[in-house]
């Protein structure tokens, strides 16, 4: 493998309290011309990735950052360089941005109604950028299928949705003894979606995903879609709007998640779990280095709780999934 220098660009991702997210358009004589871009720039040597945007921000839009909270760190590989991608969301600052360099610049939602319409506008690399502004930290999975059926599982599912703090990624695994089950996915999204979650459909084993869905449900890549799926099935998924996420659990399995431009992926296990008996965690400091190497949002899976976010943004993460914790 050629070695590339890694620039650091750090990146304000500005969002007034109404939700609306600053973006400049690139000018026409700048590489992606037309498309739009957080604002930024580079890190440069010896200095704070902190200060690098109160700077970049300063001399870029005419803005003194008061409040900013550091939430993704991507990787991005070119074939000349490595990019890692900084991203702050700045919610407090003086100044309005304006156009100190002759950019274009524009101010409008982001949300998960107008996720697609950002990513269309955006360079491939900013992709799990618009994704930390959108997605919840925590994803809930639903308990596996029990023996006492289909009807009684979807019952425990639907009654617990709404004591769930909202919005909330709610992975719908049955498990594998619902491989011969018919289930109801369109209908049952939909419960999910009125209760302010974010459904991502998980159906067992190979089994592929159900048709007819509404574009604003999630589809989960388990061990073997994700190493069967082709990348431009991924993209037409995405391209109709629905999140596509991925099971990880080792570099191969990143790598592969990498390849598909997936928008999230769960790491695990973290910890040793009632649900995987005799399976060791791989432990903080190999979650780390997954998160690390992700280009989009990475969610800790395997022992862990809403409890545990703050450890998981301290080793690079970004959320936390969870059976028990949340069901």
């Amino acid at each position: 493998m050629v070695d590339r220098p890694r620039t650091d660009i750090v990146l304000g991702l500005l969002r007034e309290p109404d939700g609306h997210v600053w973006a400049e358009v690139r000018s026409n004589d700048k590489h992606l011309a037309g498309l739009r871009a957080f604002p930024g720039g580079k890190r440069l040597d010896g200095e704070t990735a902190r200060a690098a945007l109160v700077r970049e921000l300063d001399e870029e839009i005419g803005i003194r950052v008061q409040r900013a909270r550091r939430v993704i760190t991507l990787n991005w590989d070119y074939p000349d360089r490595h990019l890692r991608l900084i991203g702050f969301e700045v919610t407090a600052w003086t100044g309005r941005p304006r156009s100190v360099e002759g950019q274009a610049l524009l101010a409008e939602p982001l949300d998960r109604d107008a996720r697609g319409d950002w990513l269309a506008a955006m360079p491939p690399a900013n992709r799990g950028l618009v994704n930390a502004l959108v997605l919840p930290r925590c994803l809930a999975i639903t308990p596996p299928l029990g023996a006492d059926g289909l009807t009684a599982w979807q019952a425990g599912i639907e009654s617990r949705l709404h004591s769930l703090p909202a919005p909330m990624l709610i992975n719908l695994r049955p498990g594998s003894a619902a491989a011969n089950a018919d289930l109801p996915w369109p209908a049952l999204a939909q419960v999910v979606l009125a209760a302010g979650h974010w459904p991502v459909v998980n159906p067992p084993g190979d089994r592929s995903w159900p048709e007819g869905l509404d574009p604003r449900v999630g589809l989960h890549l388990n061990h073997g879609r994700l190493l069967s799926m082709a990348a431009e099935d991924v993209r037409e998924k995405q391209a109709r709007g629905h999140l596509v996420s991925a099971a990880v659990h080792d570099h191969a399995t990143l790598e592969r998640a990498v390849e598909l431009a997936v928008d999230l992926v769960t790491v695990s296990p973290l910890r040793q779990t009632a649900t995987h008996p005799g399976v060791s965690g791989m432990g903080w400091a190999a979650f780390a280095g997954l998160a690390a190497a992700a280009s989009m949002p990475v969610y800790a899976l395997g022992g862990v709780g809403p409890d545990d976010l703050t450890r998981v943004w301290r080793h690079g993460g970004f959320g936390v999934a969870a059976i028990s914790a949340f069901w």
